[in-house]
């Protein structure tokens, strides 16, 4: 990725088997693919930051030099103490909810709560569970 981007050199080979042939090299190994793995692991397109999760929502270039479906990987929207509103809806749309803006910020501080009881981000069944009972209240 180095030669392509930095280089400017057109690579002759496919990358979006680097996270593949990593996980076969790491298999074979022994040794797991650290998850914090420049170009391969699975944090490196993870985002929480509420300033970081806006910004890369509204334009990826600010964070990410290259796509992650280039590396065969996928941008993750992980909702966590640190987690900004414009997360919580983009995370939400991936559920098909569309949450509005009191809403986004009544989650908002339901996650964060959430997060710093449990000394983690969430997973999606927790942000669902939170979501449900927030509209159970609302009734």
């Amino acid at each position: 990725m180095g030669l392509k981007y930095l280089m400017k050199i057109n690579v002759p080979y496919n990358t979006t088997l680097f996270r593949e042939v990593a996980e076969y090299v790491a298999e074979a190994s022994g040794r797991p693919v650290p998850v914090s793995k420049p170009i391969v692991g699975t944090n490196i397109f993870a985002h929480e930051s509420g300033i970081h999760g806006d910004g890369v929502l509204k334009n990826p270039l600010t964070y990410e030099v290259f796509s992650p479906e280039e590396v065969g990987l996928q941008r993750q929207i992980v909702l966590g103490k640190h987690s900004g509103s414009a997360a919580v809806k983009a995370k939400f749309s991936e559920y098909l909810i569309e949450l509005t803006e009191d809403e986004a910020r009544d989650m908002l501080a339901r996650v964060r709560q959430a997060s710093i009881d449990l000394k983690r981000s969430l997973f999606d069944k927790e942000l669902i569970l939170l979501y449900e009972e927030y509209q159970k209240e609302r009734r």
